[in-house]
Parts: structure tokens; sequence; C-alpha cells
């Protein structure tokens, strides 16, 4: 076979590799890489390669380039001496289709389909061809930045949060993840975003006792509220210095003690701020071996209070226990689309629904709070107000505060 013939099947060959490696290394996800970077020597290089995308597509698409032009021109060489000019055309032409087929599409399915096993396979070549190609590479990387220039700083791409939740329901909508696991994922996302204010008891509805009150009254006060611990506070409400836990309260009577006040058994409480994240309290908690925190106000005055159930609801959903108390989600979907939520509902879950983003109001982190903000007054029961993240028909009020309302998203195209 002529000489010329087998340098153009070489490079035919060698335009299949590069051509596969280029898809199946920018296929990869980070995922599959740090996936390939456990199982071996060729994941090394991968991640290796990985690391640096601007040097590897700059050394594929020159090592592709040098295979296709040394390739037809070893093509025109065979074709002029074997037939004259009369053929070049015609060779001209199969060797652009061949190149396409061969060198182009057919390895690129094929990478597309085994992109893992093709980057596995390739990296060492492509390695060895970082270092040969190197002084080319450096020359066409300058010029190409320089050029870009002239168009703007380049945007760089980054793993966001919302990137995150996004990749959550793709595969949800793949079947790959069901709801309920999709749905607790999410949360656990959001948990850096939902600030203590969102989830918190509002100080209206805590129940706390005063210092001087005896254990043992403090027992059937408990009782009666449906509570294992109790803010403590001194002359008025707002004025927090304990935490008793009613356990204590019950051994301090067993032990013929009911008459000892709570300011005696109580416990040094654990403040936050009403604007830390559910994140950072949830570490706190952890850290602290605590599950109940005193929320306070810019002030130093209550603002709620918030425990370690808080967190674990905004995770899996609502806990109910055995009460007479009847059991409702926070939201429930209609059958034509509007949703009933609760009051206490964080805006972030109404902003996944619409594909909108959480309005930025620092001191407005629930639906309750945002309907209030949107219509400038106490809501009443049948307002209806329209925002960027949909519209509200308020249904119930409870002490000037929404308890519930439909809403209907406004979607994002």
């Amino acid at each position: 076979m002529n000489a010329s013939l087998l340098g153009v099947l070489a490079c035919l060959a060698f335009s299949a590799l590069f051509s596969s490696v280029e898809t199946a290394f920018t296929s990869l996800t980070v995922f599959q890489i740090e996936s390939l970077k456990r199982r071996g020597r060729g994941g090394l290089i991968v991640e290796r390669l990985a690391r640096k995308p601007d040097e590897m597509i700059s050394t594929i698409l020159i090592g592709n380039n040098i295979a296709n032009i040394f390739g037809s021109a070893l093509a025109t060489q065979w074709a002029l001496e074997r037939w004259g000019d009369w053929a070049l055309g015609i060779v001209t032409g199969v060797l652009t289709f061949v190149i396409l087929i061969v060198g182009e599409v057919t390895p690129k399915r094929i990478a597309i389909s085994h992109n893992e096993a093709v980057a596995s396979a390739l990296a060492p070549m492509l390695l060895v061809c970082t270092y040969v190609f190197k002084p080319a590479v450096i020359v066409v990387n300058f010029v190409s930045s320089f050029i870009t220039r002239f168009f703007g700083k380049p945007t760089k791409e980054e793993m966001s949060m919302e990137t995150m939740v996004q990749m959550m329901s793709i595969a949800e909508h793949m079947g790959i993840i069901d709801y309920a696991k999709s749905r607790m994922v999410k949360n656990v996302f959001r948990l850096g975003a939902t600030t203590v204010q969102a989830v918190m008891t509002h100080r209206m509805d805590v129940f706390s006792l005063d210092a001087a009150t005896t254990a043992e009254e403090a027992c059937r006060l408990a009782s009666a509220a449906e509570v294992s611990r109790v803010p403590v506070y001194e002359t008025e409400s707002e004025n927090i210095v304990g935490l008793v836990s009613i356990r204590a309260a019950v051994v301090a009577v067993l032990a013929g003690n009911g008459s000892r006040p709570l300011s005696e058994i109580m416990d040094e409480p654990l403040f936050v701020l009403p604007n830390k994240s559910m994140g950072d309290l949830f570490a706190l908690f952890k850290k602290r071996k605590e599950t109940f925190a005193v929320v306070i106000d810019e002030y130093g005055g209550l603002a709620g209070i918030v425990t370690i159930r808080d967190i674990v609801e905004e995770i899996v959903g609502e806990i109910y226990e055995d009460s007479g108390e009847e059991s409702r989600e926070r939201i429930e979907k209609h059958s034509d689309g509007s949703y009933l939520v609760s009051g206490d509902l964080p805006l972030a879950v109404l902003a996944e629904i619409s594909g909108g983003e959480p309005p930025s109001l620092p001191y407005v982190q629930t639906v309750a709070g945002y309907i209030a903000w949107a219509l400038d007054r106490i809501p009443v029961p049948g307002d209806q107000t329209h925002t960027d993240l949909g519209s509200f028909i308020v249904t119930v009020v409870a002490a000037n505060r929404v308890e519930t309302a439909v809403y209907r998203p406004e979607r994002k195209e």
C-alpha cells in the first residue's frame, strides 16, 4: 500500500481519537470526574486534565486540525501521483465526506454514549499531547485571550444552590428520584437560605411562665399547654431570663420540693437572632447539644422560639403527634393549579413553585408577612393581591395575621 495512503489512514485515526476525547471530556459532569478520580490512574489523569479546560481544549483542537490538514495534504499528493489533476476535486470531496463520518460524527456519538470509558482510555494520550503541543497551546491561548478581551469579561460558571435545586427537579421529572425524596433534598439545600424568622413560633403563640411560678404549678400549666420546655421571664413576658424543662419540675415535685420557684431550677437559654440561617442554627444546636433556642429581636425582647423539630419539619414536612388538633399540611395543591398555603410557609417554597426568585425583603420571610407587605395594611378575609410570585386570596385571618390563603403562581417563561 502507498505510503501516502497509509499516512491518510493514520491521520483519520488520530482525527477520530481527538474528536472522541473532546466530546468525552466536555460531556463529563463534576460528579463523573470525582467518581473517575477514585477508580485508578486513568481517572486521576482525567481529573488533572479537567482542572485546566482551556489548555485541554486547545491541545485537542490543535491535534485534530493537524491530523485533518496533514491527512488532506497526503491525500492530495496521492491523488496527483496516481491520477493527476483531473481527480483532485473528486478525492477532496470523498475525503471531506470520510473525515466527517469517520473522524467527526461517529467518534463523537460513541464518546457521548461512553464518555467515562473513552475519557479514561484516552487521557494518557491527551496528557502526552499537552506536553508536545505546549508551545503552540501557549501562543493560541494568548492570541485567543487577547481577542476575547474586546468582547467583555468571560462569565464564570459556578455550581449555585439554584442549580442544585434545578438538577433535583430534572431528576424528579425523569423519574430518577421520587417526589418525597426530591422534596427533602431541596429542603436541605434551602436551609442555608431560610432564616429562623421564617420558621420560629412567634411570641404571640409562645407559652412562657413567670420565674416566681412554683414547680408544681408549672407542671399543671405546662400539661394543659402540652409543652415540655418553657421560657421563663421576669417582670414582663418579653424579658426572658431562663428555660425550664418540665421534666426538672416533675423531679422537684416528686422530691417534695413542689414549692420551689422556677428561678431555682431553670437553665440558661440559648439566644439567637431572627436573621440567623437554619443551617447555622442546626450546626449551633449540634455544637451546644441543644434542641431549643429563644429568638430575640434587635432590642433584646422576645421575638419567638425555635426548636430542633422546626428544622426537621423544614426538611421532612409537618410532624404530627397524638392530639385533638386536625392535621394539615402547610401547602395543598388544587386540581385547578392553585394552592392552599399556610401563613407560616417560607417564601422560598413559593419561589420554587413559580420559578421566580424570593423577594429581597429582610423582615419578610413567610406568606403572611409577604401578603401584609403587598397590601400595606392588616389583611382581612377576602383580600386579593397580585405580586411578582403570583396572586393571593386571603381565606383565614387570626389575630391580624394570615392563617391561610389561596395562591396561584406567576410562572416564569
